[in-house]
């Protein structure tokens, strides 16, 4: 409950345009790190086999930007792979593409319908109603995700099959 109410704070302030992007040197492999220990119990205790990319350099790994926001950015994909994924893999990290990072999530999960992938960043809007697992949240997360991406200058997709 106290996570609801804590998306629907968060998404009234990005909607009445108070939140604040606090850019600042940050390493992003102790952060994917930080990410990666907090959400192993889970999947793991599902069964999962989950993993992490981090491919930079160490002289290479920092980086300028919300180290907040982009936590909160895939801990949102990760909560959602974890709770869609009953079987097999989930994978996270990124890919270097030289002036920026491509970060991603994978997993094996049940899978998005095409016509729901741009969808499911909406507020209040989840990929399939009908899923039992669709009603264990308020179909906040990814609105917010999505919200912090753009406002760190980049952007957010789902390809699913």
């Amino acid at each position: 409950m106290l996570n609801i109410i804590n998306d629907i704070v968060n998404i009234s302030k990005i909607e009445s345009g108070l939140v604040n992007i606090h850019l600042e040197e940050t390493n992003i492999n102790k952060n994917l790190e930080n990410i990666y220990n907090f959400f192993k119990p889970e999947a793991e205790g599902k069964g999962l086999g989950f993993s992490i990319n981090n491919w930079l350099k160490k002289e290479e790994t920092i980086i300028k930007t919300d180290a907040l926001k982009t936590y909160a950015i895939l801990s949102s994909l990760l909560k959602n792979a974890i709770k869609y994924t009953d079987e097999r893999t989930i994978v996270y990290g990124y890919d270097n593409k030289g002036d920026c990072l491509d970060f991603y999530v994978k997993d094996t999960g049940i899978g998005i319908p095409k016509d729901r992938q741009e969808a499911i960043f909406e507020c209040f809007i989840q990929a399939d109603i009908y899923d039992k697992m669709a009603f264990q949240g308020a179909g906040l997360g990814l609105s917010i995700a999505k919200a912090y991406v753009e406002l760190l200058g980049g952007k957010i997709w789902a390809e699913s099959k």
